[in-house]
């Protein structure tokens, strides 16, 4: 009889590989060592060749790759439904609270999204971070909890005005750089990424920021981007957010903004579009050409009411979607389901076209393909040998997910949180059946009632009007 080999943890469950073939194994199992796959396959296969010391899963459960949250910013968690009803609030409410955060409270946030993601099943998150004094903070919060991240760091460096639609009669929106200021912090970006390398197997990897047009520089956007080639990582970039943005970049380059990026030579496969909702035709083709990715976060966009983007052009395009939260929710069930419904409504309904979005695309978008736009597909985002152990299982036999005819329609329809039975990151056990591993949910609650009542002193006279009695 031939040896069993150790193994970690084995799991088992159907299994939902996200593979290149989309392979769904009906009674299969993985098994984790080192904290990487080292086997997939029929549960019973598994069994005869690995023994492990611990076993997650059973015959009813559902196992699939950890989810990945492609867009957030923990810095402003705290803030939550202080926008509630509030528009335009992004630099009124969002900015200034997260500027009025310490190191220590920043750290905080992380703990706090962190754990809300890890209790949806999400493995991995991609933070952008603007302020340089955060960043030891964050990567030690992170490292504290064990969530994966994508962390994408960048100062501006660009003092920008926007002239109103009524003040354009005697005023004209400017950008000015500020002197040096571009070299200083992408040196800094370089020994980031020095520390927490964009191939990386430890939790952090690093990315670059260059959060805006109107922020950041044209050196900054170019030698970003160089930076970006050089070390294999994402650029993450707000573009097409809002019509203010727009206005600015017609006034000042003549340009729209995706079209400004074309001009400035940044758009390429490292590049990604963060919301993009106002994109035009002739913007989204510029995109697909250079090989961008797209950052879509569906329930940013009911939030802000910019726009909905025109998904179905995008996929049509060929252009690689990644789903993000963007600290609405922060739960990726939520997340697919406001895409199939959102996208239903405007796109779907519309052309009676029930396949505006499969199933199978939405599950990519939270899960592989989410990893292609952050370049980290070589470790994450499906559940293959010599990747890294980042699961999800969830109990199979809850009962709004009996009655299965096809998984992914399934779990993109009617999969919650609540089903979440456990989340492995990297072959650790993070969250258990109700049980946070890493996580004082005692000091958790008191650093989020303090948090929120800082920002709340902070931005609550800067609403436009109070809350409602009800």
């Amino acid at each position: 009889m031939t040896k069993r080999q150790p193994a970690d943890l084995i799991v088992r469950g159907r299994i939902v590989t996200m593979d290149a073939a989309r392979r769904i194994i009906a009674d299969g199992a993985v098994a984790v060592r080192g904290g990487d796959i080292v086997a997939i396959g029929e549960a019973s296969a598994i069994a005869a060749a690995y023994e492990a010391t611990t076993t997650v899963g059973d015959g009813g459960s559902i196992v699939m790759p950890g989810l990945i949250d492609a867009h957030t910013h923990c810095s402003q968690c705290f803030v939550r439904t202080l926008t509630s009803g509030e528009l335009p609030m992004i630099p009124r409410i969002y900015n200034p609270a997260q500027r009025s955060l310490d190191p220590e409270q920043a750290g905080q946030t992380v703990r706090l999204i962190a754990t809300q993601l890890l209790r949806a099943g999400v493995t991995t998150m991609c933070e952008g971070t603007l302020n340089r004094s955060h960043e030891d903070a964050i990567v030690a919060a992170v490292e504290e909890v064990g969530i994966r991240t994508v962390m994408a760091r960048g100062m501006a460096d660009q003092d920008f005005h926007h002239a109103a639609l009524y003040s354009q009669v005697t005023d004209r929106s400017w950008v000015k750089a500020r002197e040096g200021e571009a070299e200083r912090d992408l040196a800094h970006t370089e020994d980031f990424l020095g520390r927490f390398p964009a191939k990386g197997r430890g939790l952090v990897r690093g990315a670059v920021n260059v959060s805006s047009l109107l922020g950041f520089s044209e050196h900054y956007f170019r030698e970003g981007a160089r930076i970006a080639q050089r070390h294999g990582t994402s650029m993450q970039v707000h573009i097409s957010r809002d019509r203010e943005e727009v206005e600015l970049c017609l006034a000042v380059w003549g340009r729209r903004p995706i079209e400004r990026l074309h001009d400035l030579g940044v758009i390429d496969r490292h590049l990604v579009a963060v919301h993009a909702v106002l994109a035009s035709e002739a913007e989204i083709q510029l995109l697909a050409k250079g090989g961008a990715g797209l950052a879509h976060s569906p329930t940013e966009c009911v939030a802000n009411m910019n726009a909905v983007p025109n998904m179905p052009r995008f996929r049509a395009a060929g252009i690689r979607v990644a789903l993000g939260c963007d600290n609405q929710g922060n739960d990726m069930f939520d997340t697919m389901r406001a895409a199939w419904l959102i996208h239903g409504a405007k796109w779907g309904v519309a052309a009676y076209d029930p396949e505006f979005l499969t199933a199978g695309d939405l599950l990519a978008m939270a899960t592989i393909e989410s990893a292609s736009v952050l370049c980290a597909d070589d470790l994450i985002g499906s559940l293959e040998v010599g990747k890294a152990a980042d699961l999800v299982v969830l109990d199979g036999n809850a009962p709004h997910l009996l009655a299965t005819h096809h998984l992914p329609s399934d779990l993109v329809r009617f999969a919650t949180r609540g089903e979440v039975k456990a989340t492995i990151v990297a072959g650790r056990i993070l969250y258990r059946d109700g049980q946070f591993m890493t996580v004082d949910l005692d000091r958790l609650r008191r650093e989020a009632a303090a948090g929120a009542a800082h920002v709340r002193a902070i931005v609550e006279e800067r609403r436009y009007k109070p809350f409602p009695a009800f």
